[in-house]
């Protein structure tokens, strides 16, 4: 019984799981599907069958972080008598950056998730999504369709959390009785993560088979997850996609305190508020128009990309000290990033550009909007800052000289800096994990994802024509296209390489062990020669490469960055 339902009272926990487990199994004991009503701890939610899976959307699993509850631990959900019957997701939380993957209509009142389960007969193992979104944008929405993965035999949970300022600042007027501040939208996690296990036995889980998985700040998460003390015995298994990077930038909560009374004093100047005290009231009475404005604003300017700090509760030291410290959860992982993660956020930039000209110019033989010659030692400096590395050092010798990416100049220094991005931020962080990991006698798998025909998520026009000087190949996220079903994959390898994927992602949330599936093998990570390349066939194919560390750099520049 979790402390996050017991404050529900023990009889309704009693009478939910008697419910429950009904609902899981017959009358003579053995094991049923989802059914078309599941009974959860607060009240029943109706089924509505597509895709091959029953979904079950916009499930509350805590109170409207609003009013007194804004910038608070999450509260238990109010109970309901009428089965909710919902056919989408709920809205996403407030969004609070000026990403292309912002979605619309976000909310303060958003802690919800959706349940996707097949149709057949369970119990079946759990995997909960923690999506992406540089901890400021994304939802459940968008991985609406999970049947790819469902369709392995597996419940797929898909959960919102507070982002941006909503759920990471940490200002000292709102410090809880235990002193500590911020990391809600981790807590929104947790919180929902103490929902899967008392309730996922109502839709045909196995509570005691739940592995996380997210991707970017999804993976980050569950890198904090396996860190938090109040995380443990909450899940059985991991899986970090692009998760490794920003370990070196966890605040401190002095630090975040600073920034956070810098943030809104600033905010509040923007908006012409004025407290007599900016106390805890007068923060959680600010309009949702402010905080979605200027305080995002504020917040943004100081901390574009947040990450979960150092708070004494959510997180007693940093994750990278957990680790090092041998304190983190020991379950089993998977750990994976992309071969060309940051040619996305180049993109972004390129694209930036185009749409600020006048006229704007989506012509992509017109290479002057890429990435230029001139910046590029800059460029490379700002990517390394922190390492010791100076841009022209990267630039001007054997580590990353332009003459190395292809013949058109143009593009070189577009791919030479998705290569230093990559290498720097993703790449090498997540073969030190894998390390620290195996060296813990962890069973870890890692991964690379290497389709360079992947369809890009940004740089198409409305007739699906790419617009960009230089190609993004496998980009950061480029994989989830693989896992859930966001746009149709266009040919065979394609859908050969996911059937793969999900294989080996449903193969190891059900055993631990991602072989099994008839896929090829994938050997247990116990050095930089043991990660398997996903790739479509024409790429060449799923396979064992030798060379990640050298292609990364990882032990000839990358020496510096542990973990």
């Amino acid at each position: 019984m979790s402390q996050y339902i017991r404050i529900t009272g023990a009889w309704i926990l009693f009478a939910s799981a008697i419910v429950a487990f009904a609902a899981a199994c017959s009358d003579d004991g053995t094991d049923r599907g989802a059914p078309d009503v599941a009974q959860t701890t607060s009240g029943p939610v109706a089924a509505t069958d597509s895709l091959g899976m029953r979904n079950y959307f916009a499930i509350p699993y805590a109170a409207p972080p609003t009013g007194e509850l804004r910038w608070a631990p999450p509260a238990p959900a109010a109970p309901w008598t009428a089965a909710l019957a919902n056919t989408q997701s709920a809205a996403p939380c407030l969004q609070t950056s000026a990403s292309p993957f912002r979605l619309q209509n976000g909310q303060e009142d958003c802690l919800y998730l959706d349940v996707h389960a097949p149709t057949t007969d369970g119990p079946f193992p759990v995997m909960v999504w923690i999506h992406g979104g540089a901890f400021n944008t994304g939802g459940a929405v968008t991985y609406a369709d999970a049947s790819p993965l469902v369709a392995r035999g597996v419940i797929v949970v898909t959960i919102a959390y507070r982002m941006g300022p909503m759920g990471f600042l940490g200002h000292p007027a709102l410090r809880a009785a235990d002193g500590s501040v911020g990391n809600y939208g981790i807590m929104d996690q947790q919180a929902a993560l103490h929902w899967v296990q008392d309730n996922i036995a109502a839709f045909g889980g196995d509570k005691n088979n739940v592995t996380i998985f997210g991707e970017s700040a999804g993976g980050f998460s569950v890198m904090t997850h396996l860190a938090s003390p109040l995380s443990k015995g909450l899940f059985h298994k991991a899986i970090v996609e692009s998760g490794g990077y920003a370990f070196d930038r966890q605040l401190s909560q002095t630090a975040l305190e600073t920034l956070s009374t810098a943030v809104v004093t600033n905010a509040l100047a923007a908006a012409g508020v004025s407290c007599a005290t900016v106390d805890a009231a007068c923060l959680r009475g600010l309009s949702t128009a402010v905080v979605s404005t200027q305080l995002a604003t504020a917040f943004n300017m100081a901390a574009a990309s947040p990450v979960p700090s150092i708070d004494g509760k959510v997180l007693t030291k940093s994750i990278k000290a957990t680790f090092a410290a041998d304190e983190n959860a020991k379950v089993p992982m998977l750990n994976g990033s992309n071969e060309d993660e940051y040619s996305l956020f180049l993109a972004i930039g390129e694209i930036g550009r185009r749409a600020a000209a006048m006229p704007a110019n989506f012509d992509p033989t017109n290479t002057s909007f890429a990435l230029q010659a001139t910046a590029y030692p800059g460029t490379l400096g700002t990517l390394a800052a922190g390492t010791g590395m100076t841009g022209a050092t990267l630039a001007d010798t054997g580590y990353y000289p332009l003459a190395n990416y292809g013949s058109n100049p143009a593009l070189q220094p577009s791919l030479g800096a998705t290569a230093v991005g990559t290498d720097v931020i993703f790449s090498c962080p997540a073969l030190n994990l894998s390390k620290r990991a195996a060296a813990q006698g962890t069973p870890i798998w890692m991964y690379e994802f290497r389709d360079q025909t992947a369809i890009p998520s940004v740089g198409l026009d409305t007739s699906a024509k790419y617009y960009l000087s230089f190609p993004q190949g496998a980009a950061h996220s480029y994989e989830l296209q693989y896992l859930y079903n966001l746009r149709d994959l266009q040919s065979d390898e394609h859908r050969a390489l996911r059937d793969a994927m999900t294989s080996y992602w449903a193969a190891f949330a059900r055993t631990g062990d991602p072989n099994g599936a008839g896929a090829p093998a994938w050997p247990a990570f116990t050095g930089a020669d043991k990660v398997l390349g996903l790739d479509v066939v024409s790429g060449g194919g799923i396979k064992v490469t030798d060379s990640f560390d050298a292609t990364h750099k990882c032990s000839s520049v990358w020496t510096m960055l542990t973990f």
